[in-house]
């Protein structure tokens, strides 16, 4: 059975958020149920129905959001008003738009980080969270995806043709590729688009061939994702350290074995320092980064599926 059959569509909406932002909010599943809001990566990957996979039991009320220019929210790739700080406050206007008084959180990669930091800023807020492929948006997990040092070490190939002698510094190399993005050469544009796009697969699902309607699709999240790398993430990471420490609801962490974009050592490393005391990521073996990866996908889903049986039996006691 498909996914939308499993969870059938409710209905779908896009809610004024101000400064210019409409998100694109879909519903499906139970419309009593536990509900479950997802928080796609990039930035500005959008959600996708497929991701209604991880949900193998019914009996979740599930919000896929596409966050700022992301997806079918509008205007889409617009990066005026579009910061880290805006994405948290964001679901927490989704959530007095939809009634919700609490709910769970699932995400992977940047949904992962926006989902924790929500989480700690406004933790009586979440029931229960599930991510994977945390990206840790320090200085250090930046030289790490971007910079010559990190995984361009194990993917030198891959990254020789991302940089394309443009990687001395993290500055030198988004200036260009901010340069060849607003290009007036349209064939320009669209090979720094494809270099970005390839770069990001090569890590996250190694031997994944990038097609060209996936390249044309991905000229909005080339541009968000740039946007927030070259501002640092808009203090994001100074908050997640500042605020780590006050998580208080049941979470889990899964990193991929493979995972070349957010390796599992800088979670940990930040954790230690900085989160709850007990929380540490979970490693899954031959696991890479993302959904596209079925041992990840799986673990993700059975993790999804005893989240939900536990609040379930939880509401029974009551």
């Amino acid at each position: 059975m498909s996914p939308a059959k499993s969870h059938p569509l409710i209905r779908q909406d896009w809610i004024d958020v101000g400064e210019g932002h409409q998100l694109f909010l879909a519903q499906y599943g139970d419309p009593q149920g536990i509900p479950v809001l997802y928080l796609h990566g990039g930035p500005g990957a959008g959600c996708n129905p497929l991701e209604l996979r991880l949900f193998i039991d019914r009996g979740f009320h599930i919000y896929l959001l596409d966050q700022r220019a992301a997806g079918r929210s509008k205007p889409c790739g617009e990066l005026a008003n579009n910061d880290f700080p805006s994405l948290v406050k964001d679901i927490e206007r989704v959530r007095h738009w939809a009634g919700v008084e609490a709910w769970c959180l699932l995400g992977g990669s940047f949904g992962a980080t926006l989902g924790y930091l929500y989480s700690c800023v406004y933790p009586e807020r979440v029931l229960s969270q599930i991510y994977w492929g945390m990206f840790i948006p320090s200085y250090e997990g930046m030289q790490w995806l971007y910079g010559r040092g990190g995984a361009a070490q194990i993917f030198s190939g891959e990254y020789r043709q991302f940089a394309a002698g443009h990687g001395e510094s993290l500055e030198q190399l988004f200036d260009h590729f901010e340069t060849g993005f607003s290009h007036q050469d349209a064939e320009v544009r669209r090979s720094s688009v494809w270099r970005w796009l390839r770069w990001e697969l090569a890590l996250a699902v190694p031997g994944f061939e990038l097609s060209e309607a996936l390249a044309e699709q991905g000229g909005a999240l080339a541009r968000v994702e740039l946007h927030y790398a070259r501002n640092q993430y808009f203090g994001g990471y100074q908050l997640m350290k500042k605020v780590g420490g006050d998580l208080t609801c049941p979470t889990i962490i899964l990193q991929g074995e493979l995972d070349w974009v957010c390796p599992q050592r800088l979670v940990d490393e930040f954790l230690v320092e900085h989160g709850p005391s007990l929380l540490r990521s979970r490693l899954v073996k031959g696991g890479y980064h993302t959904l596209a990866d079925s041992k990840m996908c799986l673990a993700v889903a059975e993790a999804v599926t005893q989240m939900g049986r536990y609040l379930a039996a939880g509401k029974e006691d009551k």
